[in-house]
């Protein structure tokens, strides 16, 4: 499936592929792999190669492309933390409830802050919606990733396309990475990280939960 996005007045196209088990997928062109690996070097963000080939993968993996170029991508799973952070905290409960995990996102540097990454957002948002699905998380070294989901999520009450939402303490999670992911550490006027220790991988995980009016039931 395909979806036409218009991002600064320029459109962005993506590609939505479900079910997609490994980077090897045969629908993945082989060289959108070496466009998405290009995209990361001017991101910012420094997953190894492997790092990047194993979240090409999810329940949907969209692909986005601008001018026939792949700008970025993002992965979805519908799982709940339980099932994505079981045995990283001994002894945490961990939230039993099927959500939306976002697994793996990254853009171009060069469609960095045109809300290009708040559109993929929301779209990942509205489609667990649709599955009636109320809860959102991930991981994240990245305070800007936080913000950039409240952002979102109050847009879309603005919009009344949810009431409301909440968003749980965050959930520290030491050494998950192994070491920092940025080429330099985030940092964001609104939210501190400051309290993780980059070297060491230090990342928080987060929960975020919505609530939807009788139209998304």
């Amino acid at each position: 499936m395909k979806k036409v996005l218009l991002i600064n007045n320029e459109s962005v196209s993506s590609l939505i592929l479900e079910n997609v088990r490994s980077w090897d997928d045969p629908r993945i062109d082989p060289e959108w792999i070496i466009q998405i690996l290009k995209c990361r070097d001017t991101s910012g963000f420094t997953p190894t190669d492997e790092d990047v080939l194993k979240h090409l993968r999810g329940d949907v993996l969209t692909l986005c492309f601008k001018n026939n170029n792949l700008v970025g991508f993002n992965s979805v799973e519908y799982k709940s933390p339980y099932e994505i952070w079981n045995g990283l905290i001994k002894n945490h409960k961990f939230i039993s409830e099927t959500g939306v995990y976002f697994a793996g996102a990254f853009i171009d540097g060069a469609v960095q802050k045109s809300g290009f990454y708040q559109q993929m957002t929301k779209h990942r948002i509205l489609r667990g919606i649709e599955k009636g699905l109320k809860i959102i998380f991930t991981e994240t070294q990245n305070p800007n990733i936080e913000v950039g989901i409240k952002k979102t999520l109050e847009s879309m009450m603005s919009n009344a396309e949810i009431t409301d939402y909440t968003m749980d303490d965050r959930i520290f999670f030491a050494g998950l990475y192994g070491r920092c992911m940025y080429k330099e550490i985030p940092k964001n006027s609104k939210v501190s990280f400051n309290e993780l220790n980059y070297s060491n991988g230090d990342a928080y995980g987060l929960v975020f939960h919505i609530n939807i009016d009788n139209r998304h039931k």
